[in-house]
């Protein structure tokens, strides 16, 4: 427990925006709640809307077998956007650059829905809540250039570890 007040302490930086313990554990709390409803809005695209609409024909059988990527690719997005507004109302710099860089790491988090439902949640859960809190934590930068250098690095070096 004593490295947590070492990393909140309030020293004003000119490299870094500051972070307040309430705002980390406040995002920390919506990268949570993130990936429930990633997983709850990708399952239930896939059990109500695609599954019933273009299984129903032999016709679409690639639509069919990939509903699950489908419905996770429109569920990242859909929370994406509306994350953009509530990450603005915690003082996150740069929310759009946030949202989408963790959209792009978390892209083929689909692959995860297969199994166990208690896993399948756990893994999504922990995979938004990190790429979230790692993309936030190296967005404070203070010029957008580092800042979206950093990020674009770490995306990639995301896509590679969750590719695994």
């Amino acid at each position: 427990m004593s490295s947590m007040p070492k990393i909140f302490q309030q020293e004003l930086s000119e490299y870094t925006y500051p972070l307040s313990r309430g705002s980390f554990l406040r995002i920390l709390a919506l990268a949570a709640a993130n990936g429930v409803i990633i997983w709850l809005l990708a399952l239930a695209f896939d059990r109500m809307m695609l599954t019933p609409v273009f299984c129903s024909s032999a016709d679409q059988a690639s639509m069919c077998v990939n509903s699950a990527a489908w419905s996770s690719y429109i569920a990242l997005v859909l929370v994406g956007i509306m994350m953009v507004p509530l990450l603005i109302m915690f003082g996150v710099k740069r929310p759009l650059v946030v949202v989408i860089a963790a959209t792009v790491a978390l892209w083929g988090t689909n692959l995860w829905t297969s199994g166990l439902w208690t896993t399948s949640i756990l893994w999504t859960i922990a995979a938004s809540t990190l790429v979230y809190l790692a993309v936030i934590w190296i967005n404070r930068i203070r010029g957008n250039a580092a800042a979206i250098l950093f990020v674009a690095i770490f995306v990639l070096l995301a896509r590679v570890v969750l590719s695994l």
